[in-house]
């Protein structure tokens, strides 16, 4: 939270043109696509708030800069935060929001009402049968009958919500039993990669819903430590300003170098790194003190550093 907090102050002092948090003000990190690199939620309290620049917001590195991805929706800003919960289904990659009024969903660029999205009626018969078929095949769920036809009905209302046309359908319930299906290549290969993967998302979801499953987090490759409770503030005002790190041939711009800065910032410590050392790094971002001058105080903190911008980097989302 120390860390978001302190990554939303810079952002939210963009979006709304005021500095600083006040009191009863917030910010935490989530993980909506589960890709290793969490999204920036803030609470900004202000009394009375309108709803334009107070309550709630929401950060995604988006290309070369953070953008706010709930202003667009009427009524998301005042959003009780006690009704705010992840959906256990996602919707092109991100999980839907729900509040006590309203779902909302990623549209691929921001997150929108999600009863605005346009939704399909399917004949599900042949996918249930198949769907049906392979999961009772599964040694872990033979006998649970009721429970299987739960799961696959889930699957054909969320395909329904999702707006699946019965050709995407058709297509994938020939995909499950291998019958008369051959791969697409091609042009149509990417559109079927994501077919399939909304399709998985889809089957996760429901067994995440049901109480069967959970969704598996990111792959990173943490140190062994512990995280530790520290001040963050000095390495995450130097850090993004270090030359080294803003042309980088993944970073490139001032909200990318902020993304990496506090991926650093969570991860150095799981590489031992205490209080002392973040105030090293802190002064070497700042060119106060050289390679050897660091060096000869801990000589394991750049290879500290250096573990955890390389597991950084290798999470971190393309332009």
């Amino acid at each position: 939270m120390a860390i978001a907090q302190k990554m939303a102050m810079s952002l939210l002092e963009r979006q709304t043109g005021s500095k600083g948090l006040p009191l009863a003000s917030f910010a935490i990190e989530v993980d909506l696509n589960l890709d290793g690199l969490p999204e920036i939620f803030a609470y900004r309290y202000a009394p009375d708030c309108d709803g334009v620049n107070c309550g709630n917001f929401l950060f995604v590195l988006e290309g070369d800069s953070y953008q706010e991805v709930l202003g667009g929706i009427p009524g998301a800003r005042l959003m009780p935060q006690d009704k705010i919960a992840l959906s256990p289904f996602k919707r092109s990659g991100f999980f839907d929001i729900q509040s006590d009024k309203m779902t909302i969903g990623w549209d691929g660029t921001h997150y929108v009402d999600a009863a605005t999205f346009p939704a399909s009626s399917l004949n599900g018969t042949a996918f249930v049968s198949a769907c049906q078929e392979n999961k009772l095949s599964q040694q872990s769920l033979k006998g649970e009958t009721e429970q299987v036809s739960a799961a696959c009905q889930c699957q054909i209302n969320r395909f329904q919500t999702l707006g699946f046309t019965q050709a995407d359908l058709d297509a994938y319930t020939a995909s499950m039993v291998g019958q008369d299906f051959e791969y697409p290549k091609g042009d149509k290969e990417n559109a079927w990669l994501t077919l399939t993967r909304n399709a998985q998302d889809i089957a996760t979801g429901c067994d995440v819903a049901s109480g069967k499953s959970q969704w598996p987090p990111a792959y990173f490759n943490h140190g062994d430590q512990p995280q530790q409770k520290l001040d963050f503030n000095g390495f995450l005002d130097a850090c993004p300003t270090q030359d080294f790190i803003l042309t980088n041939h993944k970073i490139g711009s001032p909200d990318r170098a902020l993304g990496l800065c506090g991926c650093l910032a969570r991860e150095i410590p799981t590489y031992g790194v205490s209080q002392e050392g973040l105030d090293l790094l802190a002064q070497y971002y700042r060119d106060e003190i050289s390679d050897s001058d660091l060096e000869a105080q801990d000589a394991d903190l750049l290879t500290a550093h250096d573990k955890a911008s390389e597991a950084c980097l290798s999470q971190f989302p393309a332009k």
